[in-house]
C-alpha cells in the first residue's frame, strides 16, 4: 500500500510515486490496477480472502452456507482460484469495465442458485454492503495492527470509488445492492457497527474459519511455520470476528513476531525496496505461474487426503 505523501522513497521504489501523480477521482480504476499488479502477490490474496470470508460469516445463514456447499473446506483450490480470479479481474479490467460486470454477473447467478437451498443466505441487503466495507477495512485495519501510519489519502478515494462502483453490479435476492456509504471513513464505521450487532456464536462459524486458517497455513507456509501463519490471521482478524468463530487469541510471542516482520517488509515496501515491475497478472498467467499453481494443487489435494483420512475434517454440512 502507498505511503503518505510525506514519505520519502528511493528512485526504484517508484510505485508510491505513480499513484500519488494520480488523480483519485477519476483515476481510481488506474490506482486499483497499479496496486493490483505491482504490489499483490498469492499469500496476501489468501490472507484477504480468509479475513473477508470470516468476516461475511457472521450471520448463521452465511456461515452455514459457506460450510454446506463444501467447496471452501472440501474444494479449496477450486475456490481460491475462483475467489482470486474474480478479484484480480476487477482489480486489472476496472470497477466498471465489461470484463468485471460480467465476472460479477457469474458471481450473482451462482449464489442465486445457492439460494434454492440455502434459504436467507443472499436476500439481506446489509450483508452486501458489509462484504464491501469489509474489504475497504481490511488494509487500514491492518496498518493500525501493525503500529503503522495509516495509508495515502489518495488511496483512501480510490478504495472507495473503485468499491462504490463495483458494489453497482452487485444483487441478490432482494434486488439491487444500495449504494455504499460516502467516504472511506463512513464504510469502516458501517463494518464496525455491522460487526458490533448481537450476531450468535455458531458451530458451523467456528468450524469454517478453523477449517479456512489450517488451510492457509497449509497453502502458502511449512509446517514449522504454521504458528505463524495462524498468528498473522488472528492478529490480523477484527477482534469481535475471533470472539464470535472462538477462535482464540494469537500468542502475546507470536504476534509480536508477525508485528516486527510484517511492519518492517511493508516499510522496505514503501520506502527502498525496488517496486515489482513485472505484473501479478503475468506471472500468474505465465509458465512458472501456472506450474507452480499445479504443484501447490496436487499438493493441497494431498493434504487434505490426509486430513479426511485422520477425521480432521468431516463431510460437508447441508
Amino acid at each position: 500500500m502507498a505511503p503518505p505523501r510525506t514519505t520519502r522513497t528511493a528512485p526504484w521504489t517508484w510505485l508510491p510515486r505513480r499513484i500519488e501523480a494520480l488523480d483519485p477521482e477519476t483515476d481510481y480504476d488506474e490506482i486499483m490496477r497499479l496496486v493490483a499488479e505491482h504490489q499483490l502477490t498469492h499469500p496476501i490474496v489468501g490472507l484477504t480472502l480468509l479475513v473477508t470470508t470470516a468476516q461475511t460469516a457472521l450471520p448463521p445463514a452465511a456461515s452455514a452456507t459457506l460450510l454446506g456447499t463444501g467447496k471452501l473446506l472440501h474444494r479449496g483450490e477450486e475456490r481460491y482460484r475462483d475467489g482470486s480470479g474474480y478479484l484480480l479481474t476487477w482489480f486489472q479490467q476496472g470497477s466498471s469495465s465489461p470484463e468485471t460486470r460480467a465476472s460479477v454477473e457469474r458471481l450473482n447467478r451462482y449464489h442465486l442458485s445457492l439460494a434454492k437451498r440455502f434459504p436467507g443466505a443472499f436476500d439481506v441487503d446489509d450483508d452486501y454492503v458489509y462484504t464491501l466495507c469489509a474489504i475497504a477495512d481490511f488494509l487500514p485495519r491492518m496498518r493500525e495492527t501493525l503500529g503503522l501510519p495509516p495509508q495515502s489519502p489518495t488511496l483512501d478515494v480510490a478504495w472507495h470509488h473503485f468499491l462504490r462502483d463495483l458494489g453497482r453490479h452487485f444483487r441478490g435476492e432482494h434486488g439491487q445492492v444500495s449504494e455504499l456509504p460516502p467516504d472511506l471513513a463512513s464504510m469502516r464505521a458501517f463494518a464496525a457497527a455491522y460487526e458490533a450487532r448481537d450476531w450468535p456464536a455458531t458451530d458451523t462459524g467456528r468450524e469454517l474459519v478453523a477449517g479456512m486458517v489450517q488451510q492457509y497455513a497449509d497453502r502458502f507456509f511449512p509446517p514449522p511455520l504454521h504458528w505463524f501463519a495462524r498468528a498473522q490471521v488472528l492478529l490480523l482478524m477484527p477482534p469481535r470476528v475471533r470472539q464470535l468463530h472462538r477462535t482464540g487469541e494469537p500468542s502475546p510471542a507470536a504476534a509480536a513476531v508477525v508485528r516486527v516482520l510484517m511492519r518492517a517488509v511493508l516499510r522496505s515496501q514503501e520506502s527502498w525496496w525496488p517496486t515489482r515491475r513485472r505484473p501479478f497478472s503475468a506471472y500468474v498467467a505465465g509458465r512458472r505461474g501456472r506450474a507452480a499453481t499445479r504443484r501447490r494443487a496436487a499438493r493441497m489435494a494431498r493434504v487434505h487426503e490426509r486430513r479426511v483420512r485422520k477425521g480432521q475434517l468431516g463431510a460437508p454440512h447441508s
